[in-house]
Formats: structure tokens, sequence, C-alpha cells
């Protein structure tokens, strides 16, 4: 299977479980998974990877009722953050990946917040309610996300071997 057929699916599951998430967790607890499905397909995601995040946010603005391309925008422009930015920094690691999506959930909240209040006329929420939902989501947020930060790099390692074997297999006919 190719690797962007994998990362579709942990899309669609991400966006699965999201929902899953708001029907349990409070409001102040839930996780944005689709947002650490962004953040992680820009580590090597390239063009595939920053479609595949702007189409989970268009099923976010579906299923949310939000503005349309609200969302999409978000997650894409998340996803070219986090692709410029692991080339800065390194993120292979738990413990700095979680810190990094700890501190994009703030961005991402704060982003939120201007968005609806300069785009959108009324409805958008106070303020005061996204920033005492924000520490709870971000904190929850960046340890779901260390906990799945293995199986992208996983996804990615199993795509990097099967791109060396299709090579080799093609350089050894190439040679014959």
């Amino acid at each position: 299977m190719n690797r962007l057929a994998k990362l579709a699916g942990l899309g669609l599951a991400a966006v699965l479980l999201q929902a899953l998430a708001q029907a349990i967790f409070p409001a102040w607890l839930r996780p944005d998974l689709v947002l650490v499905f962004a953040l992680a397909v820009g580590m090597r995601g390239g063009t595939g990877g920053l479609l595949l995040a702007f189409g989970s946010g268009f099923v976010v603005d579906a299923l949310s009722g939000s503005p349309p391309g609200l969302f999409a925008l978000l997650r894409g422009t998340a996803c070219a953050v986090t692709r410029a930015a692991d080339h800065a920094l390194y993120l292979r690691a738990a413990l700095p990946w979680a810190l990094y999506v700890l501190g994009y959930c703030v961005f991402d909240a704060v982003a939120l917040g201007l968005c609806h209040r300069f785009f959108l006329d009324g409805g958008s929420p106070p303020w005061t309610l996204i920033l005492t939902r924000l520490p709870g989501t971000a904190l929850f947020t960046a340890l779901v996300a260390g906990f799945l930060l293995p199986v992208f790099l996983r996804v990615d390692a199993e795509a990097g071997r099967e791109q060396g074997l299709a090579l080799a297999g093609r350089g050894s006919q190439a040679g014959s």
C-alpha cells in the first residue's frame, strides 16, 4: 500500500476519533487529533501531505458547521509551518514533538479567534471561552501527539523502505 493511502487512512481515523472525543470529553479537555495529523504530515508530507491536511480540515468544517474553509486553512497552515520548522528543529523525538504540538495548539487557538474576529460577522466565540478551553485542550493534545508520533514515524519509515526497494528493483533491471 502506498504512503499517501496510509496517510489518508490515518487522516480519516483522526477525523473519526476527534468526533468521538467531542462526544466523550468535556469541551475544555478535547484533543485536536486533526491538528496532530496535519502537523505530522507536515514533517514529511510534501504536496500530498498538504492536500491531506487541507482535506481533513474541510471534513472538520463540514462536521462542525464552521464556515467552509476555516479549518482547512488552519490545518493546511499547520502542515506548511511544520514543514518549514522541521528543517530548523528536530521533531522526531517524543518530547520535542509534544512541546511543538503544545506551542502550536496555542498558536492555533489564537489564529482561530482572530479569524473569527476579523473575517466573520457575529457568532464568534468570546476570547474568555477560547482561553478557558485552551490549557486543557493544548496539554491533552500534546500528550496524545507524543503517543501518536511512533505511528507516524512508522508509516514514514515503511514508505522509505518501499521506495528503496522500488528504486533497487529499477536499478538492477536497468543494469541488466
